[in-house]
């Protein structure tokens, strides 16, 4: 590639906002003219890239629009220590065929049992999924729907957690919730 066309592909990829093309260019140039690859399957190559650098930075922005207290995976989820916990119903639920059935799932049990990490760890695979998700502990919700309303903002709180696919309360019964915010609430 003459210098003059290389830096009209960087002006190119620059204005079309490919930057992990951008910066892999030289090196999958330089393979696909070692392996005297075609065109189209340098073309790939790049492309790849791009799509994969976009699917990690959705991921990640998605996962910070969660709002998650921390990030826990399925996989860290130590199923011997929580024997109660079904760990078949636990991989249907990783299918998320829930979220596109409008189901609610509740996790119940005595604190310490693991119900945030596996709802977060869904979370998390929703996210990785596409589908928007949101985190938030009861008594955030209620403080939160509570000032709203006496804002005259409840519509836009409504509208902010009406928007993911998935919403996660959690926290739910460990502080007992006044009649106001149980009618905030439901």
């Amino acid at each position: 590639m003459t210098m003059l066309t290389n830096e009209r592909v960087r002006n190119n990829l620059e204005k079309l906002r490919l930057e992990r093309m951008d910066q892999v260019l030289d090196s999958v140039a330089e393979e696909a003219a070692r392996a005297n690859l075609p065109y189209l399957d340098f073309l790939d190559r790049l492309l790849e890239e791009e799509a994969a650098a976009r699917y990690q930075r959705a991921v990640a922005f998605k996962t910070r629009m969660a709002r998650f207290p921390f990030v826990k995976t399925l996989e860290q989820f130590d199923f011997s220590f929580q024997p109660s916990v079904d760990q078949r119903q636990i991989k249907e639920l990783a299918t998320l065929r829930f979220i596109d059935n409008g189901e609610n799932v509740i996790f119940l049990g005595p604190p310490g049992v693991g119900k945030t990490h596996l709802a977060i760890a869904l979370g998390l695979k929703a996210v990785a999924q596409g589908y928007g998700v949101y985190f938030i502990p009861v008594h955030e919700l209620i403080d939160a729907l509570a000032r709203d309303y006496s804002e005259n903002r409840i519509a836009d709180r409504m509208k902010l957690l009406c928007r993911p696919k998935l919403l996660i309360i959690d926290e739910m019964g460990y502080l007992p919730l006044d009649r106001i915010g149980a009618s905030f609430f439901f």
